[in-house]
Formats: structure tokens, sequence, C-alpha cells
């Protein structure tokens, strides 16, 4: 059965669940088997990897997302990655092999203009069908030693993305459970650990299918409306959560500025980081405007896959904290929903295509910290209270 890739915006799914209203008991049952799902399809990609990596670093996310890529659940991983899938999903859907999904489809993606986080950490996705007719995807990303970019390893002195390494955008591994030989054979013959890749995307490819199978058999258990429902409930719930958290936070704008020590090429110019945080009532706006222009080296952000990833790390952080919350935010969409992300094009968060952006770490940690002491008092907070600074202040993190 096949899904054309473009349907899948305009296609609600979930008409049925909107009737539905699951009674608690089984809405945690469901909320645990969520959450066991994600963990055990983490869990089976870093058991089953080669890379020291993903192997000992655990540097992965996975996942289940239904089929207008909300998140479901994801694992407790690495918090780069937690969130960073519907991006991918998204640049799928605009350049899939072939416009449809089929059963048996594998799809590796990893191209930061269409969504990824950078280029090393490849997307495995799978489709998941029931009855034939897609619900849903079951998908992980992992960092790879080696794609074959222009160096070994973390790369930053490169003129664009082309000098990465592989490129990936909807790519097929395999088409209605067949191997796409010749793009085995690829990857095999353009990376200088060519064995370890292989090896670590057979075990997110067998990450993704476990995870596929267990969404199958929750639904076949607990039936598709009231999966659905509960998912759609667990969302708001969590959107709720963050909602209560920044409402709680005085209207205002909030600002921290700090700097990044260059390029990698050119030493002696210093890059700004600017944040603005635009609270208005139970939402807030993190706005890039003032940073640095994007650079000629790999130091750039990838706006969609790390910049809004960062921001929504930040603020789990901060406001659903599990050490200083009451109350446990599930992993899923509704976390990210109160939360918009701005960042000017052309700059170091949002660069303009082709610009490469891998080594694009330090520079998300930088805006994390930057959010951080935006909303910070200027004397320290006692625990478990909400960070804030004086309306339209500007703290300076040199």
């Amino acid at each position: 059965m096949a899904t054309p890739a473009s349907a899948l915006w305009e296609h609600d799914m979930n008409d049925m669940s909107k009737i539905t209203e699951v009674d608690p008991i089984t809405l945690q049952v469901i909320r645990g088997a969520f959450e066991t799902i994600a963990e055990e399809m983490g869990h089976v990609l870093y058991r089953m990897s080669f890379s020291s990596i993903i192997r000992e670093s655990q540097d992965l996310g996975a996942g289940l997302f239904d089929i207008n890529f909300n998140t479901l659940c994801e694992s407790e991983s690495t918090p780069m990655h937690i969130g960073s899938i519907p991006a991918y999903l998204r640049g799928i859907a605009e350049t899939l092999e072939d416009g449809e999904w089929y059963e048996g489809d594998v799809v590796v993606h990893n191209h930061p203009y269409y969504g990824s986080s950078h280029t090393p950490d490849l997307a495995i996705v799978v489709p998941i069908f029931l009855h034939n007719r897609l619900i849903g995807f079951a998908g992980n990303t992992a960092h790879h030693v080696d794609i074959g970019a222009a160096t070994p390893g973390l790369i930053i002195d490169v003129p664009d993305v082309y000098a990465e390494g592989m490129l990936f955008a909807g790519t097929k591994l395999y088409r209605k459970g067949e191997p796409n030989n010749a793009m085995w054979n690829y990857i095999r013959r353009n990376s200088r650990a060519a064995g370890q890749l292989v090896m670590d995307i057979e075990a997110q490819v067998a990450s993704a299918r476990l995870g596929a199978k267990r969404f199958v058999e929750l639904i076949e258990k607990y039936g598709e409306n009231v999966v659905f429902s509960a998912a759609n409930q667990l969302m708001d719930y969590a959107e709720r959560l963050t909602r209560n958290r920044i409402s709680e936070i005085p209207d205002g704008d909030y600002s921290a500025e700090g700097w990044l020590d260059d390029d990698g090429r050119n030493r002696d110019k210093r890059l700004k980081v600017m944040v603005t945080l635009r609270v208005r009532g139970d939402e807030v706006e993190v706005d890039l405007t003032g940073s640095a222009d994007q650079t000629p080296t790999a130091y750039n952000v990838p706006f969609e896959g790390s910049t809004k990833v960062a921001a929504f790390a930040a603020f789990r952080k901060l406001l659903l904290d599990s050490a200083t919350s009451d109350m446990r935010a599930p992993s899923n969409e509704g976390s990210f929903r109160p939360i918009k992300v701005t960042a000017p094009l052309g700059s170091i968060f949002n660069p303009r295509a082709p610009a490469s952006a891998e080594a694009r770490f330090t520079q998300c940690n930088r805006m994390i910290d930057l959010i951080i002491r935006a909303l910070a008092p200027p004397q320290t907070a006692s625990r478990g209270s909400i960070l804030r600074a004086d309306k339209g202040s500007v703290l300076r993190a040199d």
C-alpha cells in the first residue's frame, strides 16, 4: 500500500480520537507503553551499535510520530536529539524518493537544509501501516563517526555543505522490504570507517522496525481510537504543564548576550550571540536577532534541526526538570507548542544554503546558556523557583 508523502499534511487520521476521552488509568498505562517503546528503541540502538560514539556516549534519540509528524514519545537520550526528528520528517516529506511510502520502506536522511540537525546525525525512519493504512512513523537519529567528509572527524574549515560528506534526502535504503543494494554499496565505498558506519545504520534500522512493531501491538491491544486519543491527551497535558510554567514568568522581554571565540578560520574575530526572550502570557518567543552573520566555515547552525531544538531543550531544563517539578512531563510534541523560535536568514543560527553547518554544538550550548542567563535573577534563586531577570535587562556573558 502506498501513501503519497505530499498528502500527509492534509490527511487527519485522528478524527475518531476527538470523540473519545480515555479514562485516567488507561491513559497512564498507554503513557507507560509509549515511554517503554521509546526507551526500548534507544536501548536496542546503542546495544547493537559498534562505534563508541553511539555504543558508549549514547549520542542518539528514538521515538514514535503520527502522520502529521507530532512526537508521540521519545527516548530520554542526548538532549539535542530530543525534538529534532519532526524536522527530519518534514524534510523527508519534501524529498522522499518516488514520493510515496510503502510497507517495508526504510529511509535515511541527514540533509541540514531539509530538517536534519547536522550531517553526521543520520535519521532512519520507517512508516507504520495498519490494515494497509499509514498511521505513523518510527524513527531514530544517531551520530556517526565518518560519513566521507573532506577530513576525518568533526570538520570546521570547509567551504560548503557538500564537503561535509554524504548527503541523504528522503533516500530509501529499503523499498517495499527489499534492500537498495546500490545505495548500501555507495555508503560502504564512501566512508573511512565503512564497517562501523554500516553496522551502526543496521542497528538504527533494527531499532526503528522494533518501534513500528511495538506500536502496532499497542494498537491491536487497545484499539486505534483509544491509543491516538491517549496520545492527543498526553500531548495536551505536556502543553498545559509547559504553558503553566511559562505563565509564572512575568510578561516582558529578557535578554542576554555572549560571544563565541571564532569560526575556526578567522581567529581574530569573535562571534556575537544575542538572545531575547519575549514572554507573553503562556507563550515565549526565542529571538536570536543580533547574533553574528553566518560564517564561511562549518560553524553555522541548521535552523530547523538544531536552533529550534536547542530552544526546546533549554526550556525543558528550566521549566520541566523532574528534580524541580512536582509533575513529570511526558516527552512529546506538547512541550514544544508554546515556544516560538526566530533567527534572521543569513545569520549563524539560520544560514543560507549551501553554507556548511556541521560543527554546530558549542553554539547551541552557548544559546542554551544565554536563555538561562536571560531568565536568571541577579542573585541565586531558591531551589525550584523560576529563574527570571528584571524586564528589559541585558545580562552580559563574556
